[in-house]
């Protein structure tokens, strides 16, 4: 177990490979599998700029990690749920996956999984999501961030008769509702629209010359793609991972981003 922890720790493709080869999935020891699942996330890490890694590697190591949603251990196939968002997979299968846990019996698993697979857009969070909101028992932290990474105007009604009971408390939770309100508001999608627009040309003003500005899709997952010349690799900036407001001027952070990404420009 020691010896996968450490291998773990290096967080380079390599240790992926050595684990996936000699670790089985279904070690009778669920310490060692537990140790394993933290472990693989390493070998898939989505580089910025939109390259990868070893993709016939993060490819195994994506389904190692949606197999061991299955594991008969709760903490396993909670931080499978949470590997699978940590190398932003995304495939059917990753889907189907989540959604099984949905209805896990380990409510840390269940969190995990609703906010894994809100990260992909999938409608099927939302419904669960919704839900939880209207159900009698208490909502999680993650249950919270993933109403923040929808962004779903589906949700305000339930998110504001949640911030209308919790009116007196001030904690941890109370910065992630306001974001989730914040973004899932009537309105928000018009408004992050109008800032993409600012946010696009602000580029061009402040880095002229740029071979390609694009927005792709839509708020809450809109991505700036940007590159200084046809052929170089492009910059694939998410505007709205972080739980920004849409209301908010994303252009000075946007550019920050962008420039301190782009390659340096040609003589």
């Amino acid at each position: 177990m020691a010896a996968v922890d450490a291998l773990g720790d290096v967080w380079e493709p390599g240790s992926a490979a050595v684990l996936l080869d000699h670790v089985p999935l279904t070690h009778p020891d669920a310490r060692v599998r537990l140790a394993l699942v933290r472990a693989l996330p390493g070998g898939a890490v989505v580089a910025s700029g939109g390259g990868t890694q070893d993709e016939a590697l993060a490819g195994r190591v994506v389904d190692a990690l949606v197999a061991l949603t299955r594991d008969e251990e709760p903490r396993v196939r909670d931080w499978a749920a949470f590997g699978l968002a940590q190398v932003e997979a995304d495939s059917p299968a990753v889907r189907d996956a989540l959604v099984a846990l949905l209805d896990d019996q380990d409510l840390d698993a269940r969190s995990e999984a609703l906010l894994a697979l809100a990260s992909t857009g999938d409608d099927r969070a939302r419904t669960a999501l919704l839900r939880r909101l209207r159900s009698d028992t208490n909502v999680t932290l993650l249950e919270l961030e993933a109403a923040v990474v929808l962004a779903d105007p589906a949700l305000h009604p339930e998110l504001l008769r949640l911030a209308e009971d919790w009116a007196d408390d001030v904690d941890e939770f109370t910065p992630v509702l306001q974001a989730a309100l914040a973004r899932s508001r009537p309105g928000a999608a018009d408004d992050a629209r109008r800032s993409e627009a600012a946010v696009v040309e602000e580029v061009r003003r402040v880095v002229p010359g740029l071979g390609l500005v694009e927005l792709h899709g839509s708020y809450p997952r809109t991505v700036l793609v940007a590159a200084r010349e046809p052929g170089d690799l492009a910059v694939h900036l998410p505007l709205w991972a972080r739980g920004e407001d849409p209301a908010g001027d994303r252009r000075q952070d946007a550019v920050a981003a962008l420039l301190g990404s782009l390659p340096p420009g040609r003589a």
